[in-house]
Parts: C-alpha cells; sequence; structure tokens
C-alpha cells in the first residue's frame, strides 16, 4: 500500500538538520534530477552513475528531515518501486544570520544617504546609534537577510525553486510580510514604536543645508 504523501508546497522552510544534509553533493544532485518530475531509486542511481545501495541510503536520510517523499507505488514483476518527489518547489533556510559585526555598515549607508543627496553627519556616533536602532529594529521584524553565495552548480544559496533560484529580494519580501502577518498588535505597535525612533534619529543627522533628491 501506498504511502499518504502530503501535497508539494510552493515554499518550505528547512531546519537545522535538513539544511546540514544538503552540505552534500550527491543529495543536492538528487533534489535537482526530483525537481524535474519524480523519479525511483533505480531511474536516480543510473542518472548519476552510483549504486542503489547508495540512493537508498541518501534517500532514507532526506524523507527523514521532509526533503523528499514517496508519492506512488508501482509493482514491477515481484517487486514494488517507490516514485519520490521533493516536498517542496522551494526550498530556503534563514537560520544562519549574519549580525553585523563593526560599525562599517552603517558608516557605508550614511555615506550612501549622502551620495543620493540627503546630507547626513557620518561619524562614530551616528554610525553606533544607526547599528543599535536598525539591529533592534531588525530582531522586532525577524527579518533575515538571504544571501546567494554558496553553490553556483546547483543554484543551492539556502533556497532554490523548482525553475530556477528564487530571487533573493523576493523572498527577503515573502519573509518580511510573513512575520509581519505573524506579529501580535503589542509587538506590531512595538515595531511603529522603533520605526519613528529610527527616522527621527536619521532626521536628527541631516545637516540642515542637505537638499532634497
Amino acid at each position: 500500500m501506498a504511502e499518504v504523501s502530503e501535497p508539494i508546497r510552493l515554499l518550505k522552510q528547512l531546519d537545522n538538520d535538513a539544511f546540514g544534509l544538503l552540505g552534500d553533493e550527491t543529495r543536492r544532485k538528487i533534489i535537482l534530477l526530483l525537481r524535474d518530475g519524480t523519479l525511483t531509486v533505480k531511474e536516480i542511481a543510473s542518472e548519476l552513475g552510483l549504486t542503489t545501495q547508495n540512493i537508498y541510503h541518501h534517500m532514507a536520510r532526506m524523507q527523514g528531515a521532509g526533503l523528499v517523499q514517496v508519492v506512488d507505488e508501482r509493482r514491477a514483476g515481484h517487486l514494488i518501486e517507490r516514485y519520490y518527489a521533493v516536498t517542496a518547489d522551494t526550498f530556503f533556510y534563514n537560520e544562519d544570520r549574519m549580525e553585523e559585526r563593526s560599525m562599517q555598515s552603517s558608516v557605508d549607508v550614511l555615506n550612501g544617504l549622502n551620495e543620493l543627496g540627503i546630507g547626513v553627519e557620518v561619524d562614530e556616533e551616528a554610525a553606533v546609534r544607526l547599528s543599535q536602532l536598525h539591529a533592534m529594529r531588525m530582531r522586532m521584524l525577524d527579518s533575515p537577510s538571504v544571501t546567494n553565495d554558496l553553490c553556483t552548480f546547483c543554484s543551492f544559496s539556502g533556497y532554490f525553486m523548482k525553475f530556477g533560484p528564487l530571487n533573493p529580494l523576493l523572498l527577503s519580501r515573502i519573509l518580511q510580510y510573513a512575520n509581519l502577518m505573524n506579529m501580535s498588535e503589542e509587538e506590531f505597535e512595538e515595531s511603529l514604536k522603533l520605526t519613528r525612533r529610527l527616522r527621527g534619529f536619521l532626521l536628527s543627522i541631516k545637516r540642515p543645508e542637505a537638499s532634497n533628491p
């Protein structure tokens, strides 16, 4: 009897264990094959030039992590062949977040505002305060950055999509909107207060003679 499979989701977040499994090149190749359609272990082994025993080992671990699933079973003589598929068109990972380690990012932001014609004071005190307010706001919104600097061979970069890499800016928007909708009213009001504080600080360091862009 075939296992009951779940509908393939459009978007699915990976946990640490699943993300760790995809550090293996063979498992990434299997995911790439299954993005195009359902396959048996024998078919995957043939495509990759590996033994079925090797593929069974990988499939068991990925199935346990929720990356792949059995979607059909068909009898072939005395054997029953299982057909596998991915559990989502798009996987993404955002647990490994990079925090700013210095003021340089805030200095770059302030210099960027100046290049846009919004004249602001660029000094250590302003950069420190901007970093603090930005970190507070991002923690409240829980809005991680999405990077794409891992593996160009398979477009595996914390996320990948059935028909190609998912635009990281689009993924960031999806995550931000989801977090915004999951906020309680109290958390939302606090985020508005932080946004006002951030805007107030930026206006406070604006040079009076600066022109608007």
